[in-house]
């Protein structure tokens, strides 16, 4: 593995290092998870330090759950009738000065709705205004009846609904329902009977003297102020009132009927609470956003609720006109988001708040005496609730238990709203620092690369130094930059003895014709001087090598001022074909030992060059095979077109290159061997061969033969178009 992370080039291993980023994501994310965890133990601790702090409250107060004590807007269904404390008797004159404060807690019937208006409205028509109190063992009720005509009751008439009047249905315990009926005759006390269900006719006849009534007329109707015994109630009993009216004194029809408790399908009279300042204030001191708050009796049943679970979230209209391009796509990306991440939602559906009775098992653990908070799912499974309880204790036992709900929706909304902000932040920083790093990348390896590349062609193939300096652009100041002022300074020192050793030939040349022209000259006079030397072993000796010594100066001096004499000259087309004929035919006269085989396999062969170098390089490879070509074997020179080039082979049988040198064959100073010791071998032949090909555009290789032992050397020129 780590083998291969070396071979990356430095792109890959900085995108490497860009996608290690991500680890810094993933500690974000774990840490918002860690973050979550202990925000929800918080608000465990939190609603359960509130529920035992609430029960603190109740505790020993069990005049609170009295079953006959309600919380108005709080406890029972909309149908229950509520009673409040009355500071002193009411005297039963038809007057309300004496009702007190209590009739801002009038409730008022239009009959337009099913329940009750508000106190603003004020009908033309028949509309009733009804406020319940208590005091002591008496239940007080006020009727305003808002009737544009009174109708007393004829005594004349055997039926009782014949006149305006109000119904009064009780329920008992036990399911048993009593029909009252409240008549008048004139203003004053009022006649109270007990009927059958058609509201007609009485079931005794004589009126009831339980409950007490006094009728009075208004301005606007009539007022009626009514008293029951609340032994007659009972604690579990239900109460409905209905105000009956009846304009027409002749037909006596019954032209309309309000009720204060509706008796709608499958619904019951409602049951009469008596109110609790106390626990009201209490409870209203309790409410808190996105809480709910429950007290059980000890019976499990819902003696009240405060609050509420969800909350919708208000957000501001986006008004795309307003915002700039960038905050637009970061709005576009929030909305990508928030579909593609799990958002907790605004709404959810839970235990309606106006359940009776709440069977959980956790409130059972409660009123055993246990505190208790555990998380559980909504009703829908859309939100998870945290429910913390504490029991409510007294001398007498335990007296209940209060709940205290809340969603962690505020919690998961608050991990949202961390989770998609920190994944946009994360995703443009990371595309910023990965953009950064492939800019960085690209630039750095750019830089290498031509560093790279202007150090190749300052050095040739083999070894000559052509510039002597990298361009300034190349290495700023900075660490690479420093590596290409390395470079060129060695390209300095190495251009220097470049030169130097390409000036080395001419000097030589220059500096060893002199001495060679004298020991010339010399060993001429003394031929002259002396006949007899002229055959003396001696005397031949120093002329074969004065001249070996002219021989290698003219190859050194050859292969230093070629590619100069190159330079300057001009190119022509030429026929490669007719002129390798050419100078292969002089090469049989000029070769004594040697035998030429000649094989031109198309005709022309058109190439733009120069017919003198092409024929230099022509002479050395020929030299070259004639020196290890064994006498009288034949060397054979083939003219053929491959491929769009026109290729020159020369084939000679002898000694095979060692595989160790055929990739240097064609570099100065290379040298396999030599077969005859009277001629210098340098090793410069191929490497003009090189140079002269090279020139024309080509390339030059050399292969051992298959047929037989040998050598085969062959040179590749473009053909023009």
């Amino acid at each position: 593995m780590f083998k291969t992370l070396r071979s990356l080039s430095i792109k890959s291993k900085l995108t490497w290092i860009a996608l290690a980023l991500l680890i810094i994501p993933w500690m974000g994310y774990q840490y918002v998870q860690e973050m979550r965890g202990f925000l929800l133990r918080g608000q465990q601790d939190a609603q359960l330090l509130a529920a035992n702090g609430i029960a603190t409250v109740l505790n020993d107060r069990s005049e609170l759950f009295n079953p006959t004590t309600g919380v108005q807007e709080l406890l029972g269904d909309r149908n229950d009738l509520y009673a409040h404390a009355l500071g002193n008797t009411i005297q039963l004159d038809g007057q309300v000065s004496d009702w007190g404060e209590i009739l801002d807690q009038t409730n008022y019937y239009t009959g337009q709705t099913n329940f009750s208006c508000d106190a603003e409205d004020d009908p033309d028509g028949f509309s009733l205004a009804n406020v319940i109190g208590y005091y002591k063992d008496d239940l007080y009720v006020l009727f305003e009846v808002n009737d544009d005509v009174l109708v007393y009751r004829d005594l004349n008439r055997l039926q009782l609904d014949t006149s305006d009047q109000i119904r009064i249905l009780l329920q008992l315990p036990n399911g048993e329902l009593r029909h009252y009926l409240l008549v008048a005759r004139a203003p004053g006390r009022m006649s109270i009977y007990l009927v059958d269900e058609d509201w007609k006719l009485p079931l005794k006849g004589e009126a009831i003297t339980t409950f007490i009534a006094e009728l009075a007329e208004t301005p606007w109707g009539y007022r009626i102020e009514l008293r029951i015994p609340r032994n007659v109630i009972g604690t579990r009993s239900r109460l409905g009132y209905f105000a009956v009216d009846v304009d027409d004194t002749e037909s006596r029809e019954i032209t309309g009927t309000l009720s204060t408790s509706p008796r709608e399908a499958g619904s019951e009279p409602g049951q009469v609470l008596l109110n609790s300042p106390e626990l009201t204030k209490i409870l209203k001191a309790l409410d808190r956003p996105q809480s709910r708050i429950w007290i059980l009796d000890n019976q499990q049943r819902v003696r009240a609720v405060v609050g509420g679970l969800s909350t919708p979230l208000v957000q501001e209209p986006i008004n795309g006109t307003e915002l700039s391009i960038f905050a637009r796509q970061f709005r576009r990306a929030e909305a990508f988001f928030d579909d593609l991440l799990k958002r907790p939602p605004d709404q959810f559906v839970d235990v309606p708040r106006d359940v009776t009775y709440r069977p959980d098992k956790i409130f059972t653990r409660i009123l055993k005496g246990e505190p208790v908070v555990q998380a559980r799912p909504s009703l829908d499974q859309k939100a998870q609730i945290i429910v913390a309880g504490y029991p409510i204790r007294s001398a007498e036992g335990i007296l209940g238990a209060v709940i205290v709900e809340q969603s962690s929706n505020a919690i998961m909304a608050e991990q949202f709203s961390l989770l998609r902000n920190l994944t946009l932040v994360t995703i443009f920083v990371f595309a910023f620092v990965l953009f950064a790093l492939l800019v960085f990348a690209w630039r750095l390896t750019a830089r290498i690369r031509r560093l790279h590349t202007t150090t190749e062609k300052a050095i040739t193939a083999e070894g000559r130094v052509l510039e002597d300096r990298i361009p300034a652009r190349t290495y700023p100041r900075d660490e690479l930059g420093d590596l290409g002022r390395s470079i060129t300074s060695m390209l300095t020192r190495l251009s220097g003895y470049t030169r130097y050793l390409e000036g080395m030939p001419d000097t030589l040349a220059h500096e060893l014709n002199n001495p060679l022209n004298v020991v010339s000259s010399s060993l001429e006079i003394l031929e002259n001087e002396l006949p007899g030397v002229a055959t003396n072993k001696h005397m031949q000796r120093a002329q074969n090598g004065v001249s070996r010594l002219r021989a290698i100066l003219t190859a050194l001096t050859e292969a230093a001022n070629l590619e100069e004499a190159m330079r300057d000259e001009v190119k022509e087309r030429i026929d490669l074909s007719a002129l390798v004929s050419e100078v292969v035919d002089g090469y049989n006269s000029g070769y004594d030992n040697s035998v030429f085989h000649l094989q031109v396999e198309a005709q022309p062969l058109w190439v733009n060059g120069s017919a003198d170098h092409i024929a230099q390089m022509l002479d050395k490879l020929v030299d070259n095979a004639v020196q290890f070509s064994p006498r009288g074997h034949p060397i054979v020179v083939r003219v053929r077109e491959r491929a769009g080039n026109a290729e020159i082979m020369v084939l000679n049988e002898g000694p095979q290159i060692p595989d160790n040198l055929r990739e240097r064959i064609f570099d100065p100073m290379v040298s396999y061997g030599k077969t005859n010791a009277k001629q210098s071998h340098l090793g410069l032949g191929l490497f003009v061969v090189r140079l002269i090909s090279e020139y024309h555009h080509g390339s030059a290789w050399v292969e051992n033969r298959t047929d037989v032992g040998g050598v085969a050397v062959t040179v590749a020129i473009p053909l023009m178009r």
